[in-house]
């Protein structure tokens, strides 16, 4: 209330500026809310008295709070201050403007929402979805991908203006779906309020404000120090403790003379929403099914987002005052989606990556008359989005992915803006100002713009995880190449069919135009060349007349028609264009089978080679570029017509380059009813428009992909193209409200209307995307077409609403709230859509009620919105779209459309305990009730804990340890702390102390856990580089303790020692992960003597030397001598010694590629000795090529791998060779061990069955009787005892009678002593089995009789048996009448002896174990060609597909095998290797430092390598190495520079560069030979870079002092070390070497003292990538290192 008050305090004392003196004083009248919720009267306080002193600042406070409504920077022009826990008078500023703009809103004529910070902590809300959509006649609407937009009024999400500090943000969709995700995007933790101004508002805020405006206004820089820090975590109901977490931190360096700064970092994870659906299961249950590891789908991108930011106010005088902001927002986020668990559907992977940096610099200034804003915004938005398909589900060994898809934007936009505020006179005060702004764009998603080209990429660049085959795994053509397997291609086409594009395949084959004179057809096609197997030879015509192929292929009667003239024109135009092809051989031969090898000197017709166009087009995309220009000029009036009415006219007048001119105009009123400020009618008439963006215009790219649901049918996908022919939509928009308060109560009502013309509405155009037009028609469904919808301006729609709400004060702790809404939303033009708009609710219920007590700190929420009869726009209800309905005009898009209506509620709980002043706690429950909606992207039950912390530097604080009252001391002086300090410490006494500290450390680094596979046939990846080409995930925990002693020995003698245990040996930041949580490792730190002389000291022994300003680049010991004189405001440091004890880097991220012969695991194919995924119907052919090596083996004595690999081959030359049963299940047996051994969890899934069946002569008789006592014996059929344990799950009797029969005869795979040629196994379960036997014979003799035309329903028995003696024959007796038959229950098992005599009394033991381990095995014959009993081929069989399956199919090099049986093939090609940065063994430096000013100092330091040894570096080139040998590795020149901007804030700075040739070598990369589209890359040795540089800048507020208990400390840096630049040994205190050696990267971190000697601290790094490229197995790539945590606890003793 402060800012209100000072108006009618300069009114009534300086008669100025005296326009809406009586509405104003009317208006704030009466009781008034303290900032602390307490009342009392206007103008009699002492804060009213205070405020007064300001009464110039008062003058330019008035223009504030009257027209602020006008434009959006008037409202964050004069924020005083915008933190939170900050001194007294802060706190108060804040209240004072959110106060104030809650009061102006009132007096505004629109209707304004204001959510502010204390809203927003009582929920604990992260992001802005989190808390708008609880407002009253906001809501929320969800696209087919998951995206989240902003409805206000029933408008569209993109007439929705988003807003941060008045700056447009820039989202993945511009407006298209109302900046879609942007809420989520947005942190709220940083907010100061959120605006929501409801209704059409373009006249104010220019396009797209049809619906309404969302404005969130940040902190701003806050006058006194302070430190917030808040964490929480967060799990659902099948999560391990809480995987998921979020923090945030704010520091403020408080007033710095006339500048004030403040930073703020915050790490957020987007929970995955995975779907509550099951899969559809459209896939019967077999044996070896599911082996794939399908990843949960995903309804929306989840991952990790990071923002870090700056702020500052620069108040020159009282008149004038700059602000700055700067944001950099970073995410990176994935989605996976597999509806059904057909293995015809793939699992769809999206990558999506987005960089955001936004800009703000403002002037805000006033003179006697006016006041004014004036500002500059820039944001860059960069966005990288990739999908991957897979069929194989998720592998941790080998690539999978298919890159299907790639998409990019980079988006930027500048605006300039000023505002001026006049007064003309008593009645008027005048508002105008202008805005200049270009918005542009390019990349992949700009295909419509004005500017396209094409360019090539590198699937490579995109996943290293990609298939590599052959084209057609299958079918083998001409081209045996492997490519990796990629569907980008830059198609041309012409024309369509049904909507379906055509593919000028004669273009990009034979480079045929038929638009170009001369171009020729060929008539004789390239499956013309593979159908007649023409690659043998010319085609010609013997002496026979016979059509012959090479002479001797005879084709006469398979050719068609006028084959042999195609083919001699087509030789004939070849042999006239290439008249230097060789007359040798046939040229139509040559022209096919060269242009396929891409050779060189392949003949070439119309100019190119056969499909040398098409490979120029392969794996090439679409880019384009365009920019927006807008220009715009508003002028309004705050008119006071009389005591109690304020009129509020303003036009605008808005001009872009590509829509020219529009004018938007409204009018507003307020007027207090009956005189009375507490009752107010509102009212407003105006136009608004809004402009299509980028998004509607040029956008041009794929939402979301086809998938094949079954065989023939797909479903298809969505594909988005921008319309540049759009129009702007204009509305005219009404609204009439009628609001007020009492004391407890506030109350509003108001009916509006939007009418919207030129309409733009999402239609398909009846075009599809084709992405497979070489797929004919019926197979198009493998890779269906994407439907291709786009915008178009089909007419007019209307909302009319009425909108409600009531806030009810209820005794001193409850409060209460229920807000409504009404929509009626109607679609006037477009008669396939429903007359209802969707997502707009018919009625939406906001309810919430809350319960607090100050003086306990409690606080409890319970909130809910209802959403009662909306249509949903993602559930389609009358069917989906598929291929290939929609060919003939069935699918569901060409009728009209039903949607579901939904009727749904979500409730959440918040509690709250206020610990003290400094900490509060919470635990909450997101969607308290577990709704779920998948069509609605709706998060499953989420429970929330966290706490938040706020510390500052004025007065007593608490320990929050001790809980005993400590003081933070005196203020200290602005002036460089220990920038220039003597190594002797003059302050200690004579004597020797010894110290020391505890430190508990908690790492975690979240990596991207890519494929396991360190192998492929002709490389590797080295042991030491298996960690950078994995990149798991790891956090672990290790613990550090430090023991030193100081000693001063005279006048000038020191002696310091300094040791330390840990898990881990070397020094501290040599690792990121320590693997050991002991204290097993000792290291001496620190043993130096120092001797003063006069302003010399000279130091010995392990000596400790910062470099720089920051220390970053080296701050640990080296072994040597120092002397260092020191001055009054400089220091010269001289040393020399080995710094081989603390620099080095053995743990790069970097990797190189050698040459080398290594031995390497054995693949599946080497394993088994059978290649059946390549020759899956030719078996001979599938184990030829390893009957080749198993044969050189054996001939060569390899012994190792004659024994260990070519099983198959093993049992095979067994079986050649006459070897007994037991001599081949010995065989099985060893590759058993070995398989168990490195599947052995694989193996315990499965179960295999003995077989029962009647190979043995297994046989059952069964007794019956007919009405009359008459009794035979029958026989079930032989057939019936031949059992198979396949249950078909389309068979309901067999799901109910088999599973328990296969549960008897049913063994685990990692059982193996089934694997036996003796029957001890059967034995031991004979009592099992032959239960089992009877039961078999049971229900095929049930099954036989109770058929119909079984003996239970025919007419006579028509075969009888009799027992005689032990034997079983056919009686010869005339069969009885048909008077109903019925079984007696009597059962014989029986042994079949002869073609009609079967022996009584069946050994069920026996007969199952000649069954299974004496009969040969037909199958073993049919597909191994050995002879195996049943048992053996079993397994072999069973051991063939685990095998196989394992992996997720990794045909690569098996590591896992290599581990049992030996790394046994020879190999030779490209391993990876990691980097190392060697240790500087001798060195030399020099550093002098300069301290300027008292606050101002600079550094310089040079450090030369000396006396080095020669360090060899391999590099492969083709198949040797190239070896580079340096002995000097570091002559670095560096420079610093430390500014202590006030008390509690500095930036410090260093830039260097090592300028060697080993620097410059390790700078570089390597280069490749690289066929496009294959995995085939030939390293060509190092090309050398630059001088690698380094440098950092760090900003530092507080400084956390174990001395001083609540003292704290703040930063954050980015720093960019080049890869060559550092050797190891930084001083950072909380990053390892890993994370700046060839890394960019920034660091958020705080450390709290809580109580004496105790210190917290907490670090996180993110956004930390290669400065350089470094080596893989397929290429070199840019890399990321995964964002890194340190959490630390010491205490010093």
């Amino acid at each position: 209330m402060h800012q209100l008050n000072a108006i009618i305090v300069f009114i009534q004392y300086t008669k100025k500026y005296i326009v809406l003196t009586d509405f104003y004083q009317n208006a704030l009248g009466g009781v008034r809310k303290r900032s602390d919720g307490s009342e009392h009267n206007s103008l009699n306080t002492k804060e009213d008295y205070m405020v007064r002193k300001r009464s110039k600042r008062a003058q330019r406070l008035l223009s504030y709070a009257i027209t602020a409504w006008l434009t959006l920077p008037a409202y964050t022009a004069w924020a005083d201050d915008g933190t939170q826990g900050g001194g007294k008078v802060s706190t108060a500023d804040i209240h004072v403007e959110v106060d104030a703009a809650q009061e102006e809103a009132k007096m505004e004529s629109q209707q304004k929402t204001i959510i502010t910070k204390e809203d927003i902590e009582k929920k604990q809300a992260k992001s802005v979805e989190d808390i708008i959509f609880s407002e009253t006649g906001v809501s929320r609407t969800v696209d087919a991908m998951g995206r989240v937009g902003v409805s206000i009024r029933g408008a569209e999400p993109r007439h929705t203006l988003i807003l941060v500090d008045g700056q447009p943000v820039l989202g993945d969709l511009a407006k298209y779906s109302g900046a879609a995700d942007e809420v989520m995007r947005l942190g709220t933790e940083n907010v100061e309020r959120i605006e929501i101004i409801q209704g059409a508002a373009s006249s104010k805020y220019g396009s797209d404000a049809i619906g309404g405006v969302v404005n969130i206004i940040t902190k701003k820089a806050a006058k006194a120090p302070s430190f917030q820090f808040n964490v929480e975590g967060l799990t659902r109901k099948d999560d391990d403790g809480l995987p998921f977490s979020n923090f945030f931190m704010r520091a403020d360096a408080g007033q710095l003379g006339k500048l004030r700064l403040g930073l703020t970092g915050s790490k957020r994870e987007m929970m995955p929403v995975y779907a509550s659906v099951h899969r559809q299961k459209v896939t019967p249950d077999a044996p070896w099914y599911g082996a794939h590891d399908w990843k949960p789908t995903a309804l929306r991108y989840y991952g990790d987002t990071s923002t870090i930011g700056l702020v500052g106010t620069y108040e020159s005088d009282t008149r004038n005052t700059f602000e700055f902001r700067m944001d950099r927002y970073a995410e990176d986020l994935i989605r996976d989606v597999k509806r059904t668990d057909s293995e015809l559907e793939p699992q769809q992977h999206f990558k999506r990556v987005a960089d955001r940096n936004a800009y703000n610099i403002s002037w805000s200034g006033y003179n006697n008359v006016s006041d004014w804003k004036v500002e500059l915004n820039s944001t860059n938005l960069k966005e990288d989005s990739v999908s991957l398909i897979n069929y194989e589900g998720y592998s941790a060994y080998e690539g999978k992915n298919e890159l299907r898809y790639v998409d990019n934007v980079d988006h930027k936009q500048t605006d300039f803006k000023a505002t001026i505020n006049t007064q003309l006179n008593d009645k008027h005060l005048l508002t105008y100002g202008f805005g200049i702004s270009e918005e542009s764009g390019s990349g992949s998603r700009l295909k419509s713009s004005p500017n396209t080209s094409t360019r090539h990429i590198d699937p490579w660049d995109y996943d290293k995880s990609l298939l590599v085959d052959k084209q057609d795994r299958l079918i083998r053509g001409e081209d045996q190449t492997h490519y990796v397997w990629s569907h980008i291609h830059d198609y041309k086409f012409t024309g369509y069919d049904r909507g379906v594009p055509q593919w000028d395949k004669n273009f990009e084959y034979y480079h045929y135009d038929a638009g170009t004179p001369g171009s020729i057809n060929p008539g004789l096609t390239y499956e013309d060349f593979t159908n007649y197997d023409l690659k043998r030879g010319d085609l010609t015509v013997n002496w026979m007349g016979r059509l012959m192929v090479g002479g001797s292929y005879d084709i006469t009667d398979i050719a068609r028609t006028n084959l042999l003239a195609d083919y001699n024109a087509l030789k004939d135009k070849l042999q006239e264009q290439n008249p230097g092809h060789p007359p040798t051989g046939s040229i139509v031969t040559d022209y096919f089978t060269y242009g396929i090898q891409r050779r060189a000197d392949a003949p070439k017709l119309n100019g190119k080679a056969f499909m040398e166009e098409y490979w120029e087009r392969d794996q090439r995309i679409t880019v384009g570029s365009g920019t927006i220009k807008k220009q715009n000029f508003f002028i309004g009036d705050t008119w006071q017509l009389s005591k109690n009415t304020i009129l509020f006219p303003i036009l605008r007048l808005d001009h872009s380059s590509l829509f020219g001119t529009n004018i938007s105009g409204s009018i507003g009123v307020t007027h207090n009813v009956g005189g009375n400020p507490h009752r107010r009618f509102k009212a407003n008439i105006g136009t608004s428009y809004a402009e299509p963006g980028m998004g509607e215009l040029w956008y041009n790219w794929e939402m979301y992909g086809s998938n094949p649901v079954g065989i023939g049918v797909a479903r298809m996908g969505w594909w988005w193209a921008g319309n540049p022919d759009l129009k702007p939509e204009k509305s005219v928009n009404i609204d009439m409200s009628i609001e007020g308060e009492t004391k407890d109560t506030y109350a509003r009502v108001g009916i509006f209307h939007n009418r919207i013309r030129n309409y733009m509405s999402v239609y398909f155009t009846g075009k599809l995307m084709d992405f497979a037009p070489q797929l004919p028609v019926d197979q198009k469904w493998m890779r269906a077409p994407d439907m291709i919808y786009s915008f178009k301006n089909i007419g007019q729609a209307e909302i009319t609403g009425l909108e409600a709400e009531v806030r009810q004060k209820i005794g001193p702790h409850w409060n209460a709230r229920l807000g409504y809404t009404y929509l009626h939303a109607i679609n006037k033009s477009d008669p396939l859509m429903p007359r209802r708009l969707l997502d707009r609710p018919t009625h939406k219920v906001d309810i919430g009620i809350s319960y607090e007590d100050k003086k306990t700190g409690w606080f409890a929420q319970l909130w809910g919105d209802y959403y009662i009869k909306m249509l949903d726009s993602n559930t389609l209800a009358n069917g989906a779209n598929y291929y290939p309905d929609i060919l003939d005009g069935d699918a569901a898009i060409f009728g009209s459309k039903a949607y579901q209506e939904k009727t749904f509620g979500i409730w959440n709980l918040m509690v709250q305990k206020k610990i003290d002043d400094n900490a509060m706690v919470y635990f909450g429950v997101n969607n308290l009730f577990d709704h779920r909606d998948d069509d609605r992207a709706t998060q499953e039950r989420v429970y929330r804990i966290g706490a938040n912390f706020k510390f500052d530097t004025s007065g007593p604080k608490k320990s929050l340890i001790t809980n005993g009252t400590t003081e933070m001391g005196e203020q200290e002086k602005a002036v460089l702390k220990n920038f220039i300090a003597r190594p002797f410490d003059e302050t200690k006494e004579a004597g020797i102390s010894f110290f020391g500290d505890y430190q508990l450390r908690w790492n975690a680094h979240g990596g991207t856990n890519r494929p396991k596979s360190t192998y492929t046939e002709t490389s590797s990846i080295s042991e030491n580089a298996v960690r950078n080409m994995r990149d798991e995930n790891e956090h672990g925990f290790e613990q550090r303790v430090h023991i030193g002693a100081d000693a001063r020995f005279g006048k000038n003698t020191r002696l310091r020692l300094l040791t330390s245990l840990a898990g881990t040996s070397g020094v501290d930041p040599a690792y990121s992960m320590s693997d050991n949580k002991g204290l097993g490792k000792q290291r001496l730190e620190e043993a130096a003597l120092t001797h003063r002389m006069k302003d010399w000291d000279l130091s010995i022994g392990r000596i400790t030397e910062p470099m720089g300003a920051t220390g970053y680049w080296f701050s640990r010991e080296y072994d040597g001598i120092r002397g260092v004189f020191t001055g009054k405001t400089s220091q010269l440091r001289l040393g020399f010694g080995t710094f081989k004890n603390s620099t080095g880097i053995s743990d790069t991220a970097y990797t190189h590629v050698t040459h080398q012969v290594f031995y390497r695991p054995p693949t599946i194919v080497e394993f088994l000795g059978i290649n059946y995924a390549d020759w899956p119907t030719d078996f001979d052919e599938s184990v030829r090529q390893s009957t080749e090596e198993y044969n050189a083996a054996k001939a060569a004595g390899d012994t190792a791998r004659t024994q260990n690999l070519y099983f198959y081959q093993q049992l095979k030359d067994a079986e050649d060779r006459g070897a007994t049963l037991e001599e081949k299940t010995a065989i099985i047996k060893r590759m058993y061990d070995a398989v168990k051994s490195a599947y052995g969890a694989d193996m315990a899934k499965h179960q295999l069955t003995l077989d029962p069946g009647g190979a043995s002569g297994a046989a059952a008789f069964y007794e019956v009787q007919d009405a009359h006592g008459n009794k035979s014996f029958l026989k079930v059929e032989d057939s019936a005892m031949s059992y198979s344990s396949f249950i078909n799950p389309f068979d309901p009797d067999e799901k109910i009678w088999k599973p328990p029969i296969n549960k008897s005869l049913s063994y685990s795979l990692s059982d193996g002593h089934v694997l036996t040629a003796n029957s001890s196994y059967i034995t031991s379960r004979s009592a099992d089995i032959d239960r089992t036997y009877r039961m078999i014979a049971d229900h095929y003799i049930q099954k036989e009789f109770d058929s119909p035309s079984g003996y239970a329903n025919s007419a006579s028995l028509a075969q009888r048996w009799q027992l005689s003696g032990n034997t079983w024959t056919k009686t010869s007796a005339t069969p009885s009448p048909a008077t109903g038959y019925t079984r007696t229950g009597r059962v014989f098992l029986a042994k079949k002896t002869g073609p009609d005599t079967y022996a009584n009394g069946l050994d069920a033991a026996q007969s199952l174990y000649d069954n299974n381990y004496v009969t040969d095995s037909a199958s073993a014959n049919n597909e191994y060609g050995l002879t195996l009993n049943q048992v053996g081929y079993e397994y072999l069989r069973a051991i063939q597909k685990l095998v196989e399956a394992s992996e997720g199919g990794n045909k690569l090099p098996r590591e896992a095998l290599g581990n049992v049986v030996g790394n046994l093939i020879r190999a030779e090609g490209t391993v990876v290797e990691r980097d190392h940065i060697p240790p500087i063994d001798k060195a030399f430096y020099l550093q002098i430092r300069k301290q300027i000013t008292p606050r101002f100092g600079v550094a310089a330091w040079y450090l030369r390598s000396v006396a080095g040894k020669n360090y060899a570096m391999q590099i492969a080139n083709g198949k040797s190495n190239d070896t580079h040998n340096f002995s000097q590795l570091a002559n670095v020149v560096g420079i610093g520079a430390q500014w202590q901007l006030g008390s509690k804030a500095k930036v410090s700075f260093d830039y260097g560069q090592n300028r060697t040739a080993f620097a410059r070598y390790m700078n570089g990369a390597t280069r490749y030979d690289h066929q496009a589209r294959t995995d085939i890359f030939i390293p060509r040795g190092r090309q050398s870079g630059d001088n690698p540089s380094f440098w950092v800048m760090r900003f530092d507020i507080g400084q956390a002092d174990t001395d001083r208990p609540g003292s704290w400390n703040a930063f954050i840096d980015y720093k960019s070390f080049q890869h060559g630049s550092f050797f190891g040994g930084n001083g950072t205190g909380y990053l390892p070497d890993r994370y700046l050696d060839g890394i960019k990267s920034f660091t958020i971190g705080g450390s709290y003292v809580p109580a004496q000697n105790w210190l917290v601290e907490l670090f996180y790094t993110f956004d930390a990538k290669g400065t350089n490229r470094r080596d893989t197995l397929h290429g070199s790539e840019k890399f990321k290192l995964g964002n890194y945590t340190r959490f630390q606890l010491t205490y010093k003793f």
